[in-house]
């Protein structure tokens, strides 16, 4: 497989046993090894140096927090950032898991303690959510998401872009994850959300009556969530579905318009014209409110009140953009959050504070005068008038 070097713990029985192998050109050592953990020194940026932890969680529930407990003292004594990945056999909240019963998990709560305590940061994923599949039929089959990824607080100053790839359940029971440190991720789709002229409409709130009587199996919260669920498809599909027939323009109506009425004048019978003038007032009337929602002049039209609701959700996307690195004029990157405050400051200082030092002065035209002849061909006559006008002012206020 190419492996140069490698470590790893026997299986005890059938179960467990850890194996790590690395190619040539990465830097790594082994810190420690146990029945149940690896960890793993990466020096291959002497600058950034991390750690990487291969875990296996106990089997049995009972013994289980005395292994985290164990592999928590041995956090707590890493200098540097790392990462955690491997099976970690314990579920932490309810939606990790889909099961027809109902009811606590076992050991979630120490589990999600534990993990507080040593500040773990949940590694975002991609790809089907769970990891782990019992292989039963029926109401017996259950899912969970085992196979996980935590980093330290800093891991990701030093990797902005960490993420876990899902890989799909095929022969075994266990689905693989792959640690990709520069994940690309999908740009995440929106959820439907229901608009104002679907409910005005007749034919949706008949649809919504019909479907609401479908039959669903499992607890009454379950029962609902399908549900609505359900329902939202069904409208999104009328909705798009209206939207096509809709986006005809109006020279289609005048044509339909005046052959019906040359039927209806040839034949005398007027029903076609009053099917299409029906169609064109269901097509301007929900023209009027499809757009009339989409106003931007005031947020109270047809029924979207500015509520807390939907002003978190606008201002929200601004809180989501932020910096993770930036990189500075010798081409070094910068990932710490107060060295990135930094740069943006000097940068800034350094264009509305010119030095005023004479010599400094000199220097700096010669440098402007000679990348000037290149891409900035008026730049030094810009730079000598800045320092005329300053040079009045001063004037100006002395004789003041």
């Amino acid at each position: 497989m190419g492996f140069i070097e490698s470590v790893g713990v026997n299986a005890t029985g059938s179960a467990g046993g850890l194996w790590c192998g690395w190619k040539k050109g990465l830097m790594m050592s082994c810190v420690t090894t146990c029945n149940n953990f690896i960890i793993l020194l990466n020096k291959m940026n002497p600058s950034m140096p991390w750690y990487l932890v291969l875990f296996y969680g106990e089997p049995e529930q009972s013994l289980r927090m005395q292994v985290f407990e164990l592999l928590g003292s041995w956090l707590a004594s890493l200098e540097y950032p790392f990462v955690i990945v491997g099976d970690f056999n314990q579920v932490e909240f309810s939606c990790d898991k889909l099961s027809s019963k109902t009811g606590s998990i076992a050991g979630a709560l120490s589990f999600h303690n534990w993990r507080v305590e040593h500040e773990l940061v949940d590694i975002p994923f991609k790809g089907p959510r769970f990891t782990w599949c019992n292989n039963r039929k029926g109401f017996k089959r259950v899912y969970e998401i085992i196979y996980k990824a935590y980093g330290s607080k800093d891991c990701f100053h030093l990797f902005p872009n960490t993420g876990v790839k899902h890989l799909p359940i095929q022969i075994s029971d266990h689905a693989p994850i792959e640690l990709c440190f520069n994940l690309v991720k999908n740009s995440c789709k929106k959820p439907y959300k229901i608009e104002s002229w679907n409910l005005d409409n007749e034919e949706c709130l008949s649809l919504i009556q019909k479907n609401w009587k479908s039959v669903f199996i499992g607890t009454s919260p379950f029962k609902l969530v399908r549900k609505l669920a359900f329902i939202r498809n069904l409208l999104r599909k009328w909705s798009i579905e209206k939207r096509k027939a809709w986006s005809k323009k109006w020279d289609c109506f005048d044509e339909r318009i005046m052959d019906a009425m040359n039927c209806a004048i040839n034949t005398g019978n007027s029903d076609l014209v009053v099917q299409v003038n029906n169609e064109v007032t269901e097509f301007a009337r929900a023209s009027a409110l499809y757009w009339k929602q989409r106003a931007k002049m005031n947020w109270a039209v047809e029924g979207d009140t500015c509520t807390k609701f939907f002003f978190n959700w606008v201002k929200g996307r601004a809180g989501r953009n932020f910096i993770l690195g930036i990189k500075d004029t010798l081409g070094n990157w910068s990932y710490d959050p107060v060295c990135i405050g930094n740069l943006f400051y000097n940068h800034f200082y350094a264009i509305y504070n010119p030095v005023s030092d004479d010599t400094a002065t000199t220097s700096s035209d010669s440098h402007i005068a000679s990348s000037s002849s290149v891409d900035f061909p008026r730049l030094a006559e810009y730079d000598v008038l800045f320092h005329q006008v300053r040079s009045i002012v001063k004037e100006d206020d002395l004789d003041s």
